[in-house]
């Protein structure tokens, strides 16, 4: 009897032995797995990263075509079969991508494989846009509907009747080692739908000139003339030097979502306004900036400018591309810029000189929406000429960076 005692109690620590063995094998394995998983994943987020900042040299990309970014020339993920290629691309050929073009990667330390840009569609996407219950291959846009009461950009299928804005770019990344782990992300990008501009100055509420202020739609650069000045409350004061067609526009029946269009601009897309120029003060939710620096008209290409609450610009300042405030906008000296400005606030301009400054002059176009009190938007001072220039805000437009609308880990390769 205790020869068999001994016998189980051996046995039974035998197999409690075996099962920790076991246990611990497959705890190690998973946490391989996972680490694995978890490396592959940022070495494709990296690579995708690096598609996004040169998707602008890349462009434009064809409806048809599938653009591959790839660590070095020996990857083609066009070529063979899943069994003979491990960085074979299946969804290559199918879902109209029917030709392919390849870019060499700049991160020649990241062992991503390829990231893979293409045009949107429900198809290459994996899901429903338009809720018709079909995924087609009709590409989508990220824009507005004209004629909605109050503009918000998304995203829709096709070329609908009365929407427009830009291309919607998939970018899918791959990465793999040695032991077949393999992980994809995919990041949906579209550049930020410029908002449709009515007039050189379009206010949602009352605007009043305390002085003959210059407001021109007329097109500086020739093109398409604007209002002067597009606001449904009216306009008071000296408006001898209002031009445009007309110069005072209160009929627009569309109104911008001024919420939604600064948060589609709140960083990383745009630069805080503190980190743009070390002159500007911060209190009590006020930026204040004097003879700030928002680049230097004609010759800077950067990312917008973002002030999360009022900004007070003073003295000899100047700038250009997209300035976005979040709060009242007041200028008083002198203040050149050129592109939009985006106020989700009041604006307040008093133009005078200052020193060799030359008052207010922006090239471009502003909008304003003030929602604190229906307070009129205030321009005092001979010295402001705002006028609107197309080239110029196209040039600005063109320069701002991808925003990405939809990021996410995939399952398999799509």
């Amino acid at each position: 009897m205790a020869l068999v005692a001994v016998l189980m109690a051996l046995s039974i620590l035998t197999l409690v032995g075996l099962t920790a063995t076991f246990v611990t094998t497959t705890e190690t394995l998973i946490n391989h797995n996972l680490g694995s998983r978890l490396v592959n994943h940022y070495l494709a987020e990296s690579a995708v990263e690096e598609a996004r900042a040169k998707l602008p040299a890349i462009l434009p990309v064809t409806d048809h075509e599938a653009v591959y970014l790839r660590r070095d020339t020996t990857i083609d993920p066009t070529a063979g079969t899943g069994d003979t290629n491990p960085f074979f691309d299946p969804a290559y050929g199918t879902q109209g991508m029917t030709s392919a073009r390849f870019i060499d990667s700049d991160l020649s330390g990241v062992e991503f494989a390829w990231v893979r840009i293409s045009r949107k569609t429900e198809e290459r996407a994996g899901y429903d846009l338009d809720g018709d219950s079909t995924n087609n291959g009709e590409v989508v846009g990220y824009g507005y509907d004209n004629r909605a009461p109050a503009l918000r950009a998304f995203q829709f299928v096709g070329s609908r009747s009365g929407h427009y804005g830009s291309p919607v770019y998939l970018l899918t990344g791959m990465a793999t080692d040695p032991s077949g782990s393999r992980q994809m992300v995919r990041a949906e990008l579209a550049r930020p739908p410029l908002p449709p501009l009515s007039a050189a100055v379009y206010n949602k509420t009352a605007v009043r000139l305390l002085d003959a202020v210059k407001i021109i739609g007329n097109d500086g650069n020739g093109r398409s003339d604007l209002a002067g000045i597009d606001t449904r409350s009216g306009v008071s004061g000296d408006t001898g030097a209002v031009r445009g067609a007309p110069a005072i526009l209160s009929s627009s029946s569309s109104s911008h979502n001024i919420a939604a269009l600064t948060a589609m601009f709140e960083p990383p897309l745009s630069i805080p306004i503190q980190r743009v120029d070390p002159a500007v003060s911060l209190s009590s939710g006020i930026y204040s900036g004097t003879n700030l620096r928002l680049g230097r008209p004609g010759t800077d290409r950067r990312a917008p400018a973002f002030a999360d609450g009022d900004l007070v610009v003073s003295g000899n300042s100047e700038g250009q591309g997209f300035l976005i405030v979040n709060g009242d906008l007041t200028v008083s000296g002198s203040f050149r810029y050129e592109g939009v400005i985006l106020v989700n606030g009041r604006l307040r301009f008093k133009g005078y000189s200052v020193g060799a400054g030359a008052g207010i002059r922006i090239r471009g176009a502003i909008v304003s929406h003030p929602e604190k009190g229906g307070a009129p938007s205030v321009f005092e001072g001979e010295k402001i000429r705002i006028r609107y220039y197309s080239r110029i805000v196209a040039a600005q437009y063109q320069a701002l960076r991808h925003a990405r609308l939809s990021y996410r880990p995939l399952t398999g390769l799509k």
